[in-house]
């Protein structure tokens, strides 16, 4: 029933279906999920290059919301345009598409450009969705924009999406919605340039930098979410049921 509705959708004039499709989901995440954002009063009134764990492909759309007012431009897998729902859901943020898993120069060029442009961008270093609800590690190719960009890096950590929408790898287009517990936190802006003198005699200097990057990712996420950078610093103290674990309800 939910694909119909969506392929009517997409028979809309662009504004019309764009607008529809946002106050649809927008009422479907209200009545599942359970969200709270933490920390915004860590991002800069600045341009920022945020960078945020991939668990779902409804993180997207739930960082918009934790973002409003604010626009930010998400770099997303092009795969989204695969499907008529992913392909609708994506139209409701600004995107810059770029190939998952691969050196996609073009889709770096736009997003560094964007940045220098003045408006955020976010990026999922990890270059997909992880299929294990843990880190794994980045690609190098964040730490080109994060250097060239010149702004502050503002990490984002995610939890409680891969509940919300699981991962269907056989049928994304077909992906369901639960009821779940979802946090957005956001961290202390940092510089790269912070950074740059406990990487540079690192044997892969570039993935050293991408690593520690994500290791301040790392920081905010309770520890059964870090992965390949479990060995970060413990998270800033907060609520308590900021680490609860959920589980979903159909």
């Amino acid at each position: 029933m939910l694909r119909i509705f969506f392929f009517l959708l997409s028979k809309l004039p662009d504004g019309p279906r764009q607008q529809a499709v946002r106050v649809l989901m927008d009422g479907v995440w209200n009545a599942l999920a359970r969200e709270q954002v933490l920390g915004r009063e860590n991002i800069p009134d600045q341009p920022c290059l945020f960078i945020c764990n991939h668990l779902s492909n409804a993180d997207g759309f739930t960082l918009d919301r934790a973002f409003r007012p604010r626009k930010v431009i998400f770099l997303a897998g092009v795969k989204l345009q695969s499907t008529v729902m992913t392909r609708l859901a994506s139209e409701t943020m600004e995107t810059i598409a770029i190939r998952p898993n691969s050196p996609d120069i073009e889709a770096m060029r736009r997003a560094l450009e964007t940045l220098k442009a003045g408006k955020s961008v976010l990026i999922f270093p990890e270059g997909a969705r992880s299929r294990t609800g843990t880190l794994t590690q980045a690609k190098k190719g964040l730490s080109l924009i994060a250097r060239r960009a010149g702004v502050p890096v503002v990490p984002v950590a995610i939890q409680g999406t891969e509940q919300l929408m699981p991962i269907n790898d056989s049928d994304m287009g077909g992906e369901r919605l639960f009821k779940a517990d979802v946090i957005v936190r956001f961290g202390p802006p940092f510089r790269v340039e912070d950074l740059e003198a406990q990487v540079a005699s690192a044997e892969d200097p570039r993935q050293a930098l991408v690593d520690a990057m994500m290791g301040k990712v790392a920081a905010l996420l309770p520890e059964r979410y870090r992965g390949v950078y479990a060995d970060a610093p413990a998270p800033v103290a907060s609520a308590p049921d900021w680490q609860r674990p959920s589980a979903p309800a159909p």
